[in-house]
Order: C-alpha cells, then sequence, then structure tokens
C-alpha cells in the first residue's frame, strides 16, 4: 500500500532546462560533477543514470531525474555553491531567483549553518506550500505505521514495511537473536497521546501489540565496527537492520479512529536529499509514547552509506524512520556519532536495505 503523494513542485520549462544543462555542462566534467554530487548529495551517480554516454547526455538525464522530483532547483543552488566564478552559472542561478549568497551558505561546508531566515527560504525553494490538512492527515497516517519494538533485553523504534513486516535495527535485537528469546519481542503500534481523543471527551483507543510469528527474523544485516568506532567506511553489507515478521497483518487493518494503517512503500531510489535539508525522525525515545525530531542534514559518509543529521535522538529510537520536509522516507536511523563529544546522530539509507532485501529475495 503506497503512500499518499504529496502534489509536485512546479516543473521548468524547455528552455530554462537547456540553460541549466548548458551551464552545467560549462562549469563541470563528469568526474567533478560525480564527486559534487556524492559529497554534496550523497549519492552515487552511476546508481541513477548511464555514465557511459556522452557528458551531454549524463547531464540531460540527470536533470531529467531531478525534474522528475520537483528539485531541479536544487540541482542549479548546488552548481552556484561550487562554481561561484563562472558567469554562466550564475547567470542561471539569478534568473531563477537563485542567490549566490545563498546557495553557498547551505553548500559549503566551512561555513556556519545557515541562519533560519536563509534557511527558510532555501526550504521555499526546494519544496512548497502544502494544505495544512492534507499534510497533517498524512503525517497521522505515517505515524500509525511505527512501533515501539520490545525485546527482553532492549527498547526500539520499528515501523511496517508490508503487512505484516517491521524494519528495526539489527542491534536492537541482537542480543535476543544470541539468546533465543527473540520470539518474545512485542511490536507496540498507536502508543502516542491522543490529544483528538482528550479534547473530545472520549477515551484514546490505545497501543496495540503484535507479536512476532516466529522466533527468527526474515533477514538481518550487522551493523559496521566504523558505526562504533568512527574510522573507517561500513561494507555493501554492514546495514544495520532486522526485518521482523508479525504473527498479525496489521497493516491491513484498520486503526482504532478507522483510519486506513498501512505501510510504508521501499524502494531502490531514495529520495533527493541535500545538506541542510530537513531530517524529521518520529521515535520512542527511552521508550516514551511516540515523539518527533526535527533537524536538519549535517553530511553524509563519504560513499553515501551514512547520512548524517543534528536532529536529537535517544536510547530507544534505534529503528526509527527518517523522513523529508516532503514526508517521503529516506532511512532507518542507527546509531550517534561514536566519539566522546557527538556531533551528530546517523542514519542508513533505505534505498541500500531496499536493495540488499531484494537481493536475498525477500522484498
Amino acid at each position: 500500500m503506497g503512500d499518499t503523494e504529496l502534489k509536485p513542485a512546479p516543473k521548468l520549462s524547455g528552455p530554462q532546462l537547456e540553460e541549466v544543462s548548458e551551464a552545467i555542462v560549462d562549469a563541470f566534467d563528469m568526474r567533478e560533477l560525480t564527486q559534487v554530487l556524492r559529497f554534496k548529495w550523497g549519492i552515487t551517480l552511476g546508481n541513477y543514470i548511464d555514465l557511459h554516454q556522452g557528458f551531454y547526455g549524463a547531464v540531460g538525464d540527470l536533470i531529467a531525474w531531478t525534474e522528475r522530483r520537483g528539485k531541479t532547483l536544487e540541482l542549479v543552488a548546488l552548481v552556484c555553491a561550487e562554481r561561484p566564478g563562472n558567469e554562466t552559472v550564475q547567470q542561471v542561478g539569478r534568473a531563477l531567483g537563485i542567490s549566490s549568497a545563498d546557495a553557498r551558505q547551505k553548500y559549503d561546508l566551512t561555513q556556519k549553518p545557515p541562519e533560519k531566515p536563509a534557511l527558510e527560504a532555501l526550504v521555499a525553494r526546494q519544496s512548497r506550500f502544502v494544505d495544512y490538512g492534507r499534510f497533517l492527515s498524512r503525517f497521522r497516517a505515517l505515524g500509525h505505521r511505527i512501533c515501539r519494538v520490545e525485546t527482553p533485553q532492549m527498547l526500539g523504534t520499528g515501523f511496517l514495511i508490508g503487512p505484516d513486516r517491521v524494519l528495526t535495527n539489527f542491534h536492537v535485537i541482537e542480543a535476543d537473536e544470541k539468546s533465543n528469546t527473540i520470539a518474545q519481542t512485542a511490536c507496540r503500534f498507536d502508543y502516542y497521546e491522543d490529544g483528538d481523543a482528550a479534547a473530545a471527551g472520549r477515551a484514546p483507543s490505545g497501543p496495540t501489540a503484535c507479536r512476532l510469528a516466529s522466533g527468527q527474523p526474515l533477514a538481518t544485516s550487522r551493523y559496521s565496527e566504523s558505526d562504533t568506532s568512527g574510522q573507517g567506511e561500513p561494507k555493501a553489507d554492514e546495514l544495520d537492520y532486522a526485518l521482523l515478521q508479525l504473527a498479525d497483518r496489521i497493516g491491513e487493518r484498520p486503526t482504532g479512529d478507522g483510519d486506513q494503517r498501512g505501510w510504508f512503500s521501499l524502494q531502490t531510489e531514495r529520495p533527493l536529499l541535500a545538506l541542510h535539508d530537513f531530517a524529521i525522525v518520529p521515535q520512542h525515545p527511552e521508550g516514551r509514547r511516540l515523539e518527533v525530531a526535527l533537524g536538519t542534514v549535517l553530511n553524509f559518509s563519504s560513499l553515501g552509506t551514512r547520512v548524517r543529521y543534528d536532529t536529537s535522538t535517544s536510547v530507544g529510537s534505534s529503528g526509527a524512520p527518517c523522513l523529508t520536509v516532503d514526508l517521503e522516507i529516506f532511512g532507518l536511523h542507527h546509531a550517534r556519532d561514536p566519539s566522546t563529544n557527538p556531533q551528530f546522530n546517523q542514519a542508513i539509507p533505505l534505498d541500500l536495505i531496499a536493495a540488499d532485501l531484494k537481493s536475498k529475495n525477500v522484498l
């Protein structure tokens, strides 16, 4: 059951797209463009377009990709920040209302994070206004798909990716897998403060607990030593996830207030996520009722295997979904900076997990 789509952002005209293409070709070569996108967007360009064609064709495919996501202005902002001395690039940026100073403020890692007014201006360009009721309805629906994961030895967070499948972190269930007590795990949905019920003078519907169908996860991937040491890069199969099979197809049943529950759709292509974009993490910190924290993307690991942000999390938040400002799921929260003075929290990009599950014939 797919997520409800928000209205796409306005697309650029044909002549505007041609100008963007010419500016990129004028300012970059293939190697430079690939490196910029890896470090500032956390993506490997070859995973999305054919790099064996001519550079003009590759740039055209990249722009078509950003257009489908309503993010071409974000691409222009990135190009403007990377090539402040290129007049062709800056002219295109000015024509599209992008300030070179704002673009550098967002994408230059040597600068301080943008102040609120500049950040709001950039967000306004990379997102769009959305009807309040529509946004609220979708956000509430997503909350019904998130659960507190209760194992005999640890609390975590998880979320539905199918009618009876919950994704969480491997380290949440690791100790119980070793001790063969994972069958005692429960996933508790609808565990949040129901303000609407209280305002209406009625009793809240209360949480719904689901047991597992078996004592073994459907699929797992261990975390990386680098996640605990801060040194090196995770390997391709070090994704710190566990896929649990529920005994109940709760995703197909309505919630206590009659809403359709549904589940998150895993895609092998990630949402476009850039530096200083908002990162929203609904979670069960310290086992409390569902709470939401907002922050911004700080950077990406060098190979794009981890997304780092300043969104607040705590013990019990492991396994939470990470959402963009448009409520698109992009990652599985799993850890904080392992240093003694933590500077970030981090997530595993969900497209990497989806690809791994497909390779194991589970998704």
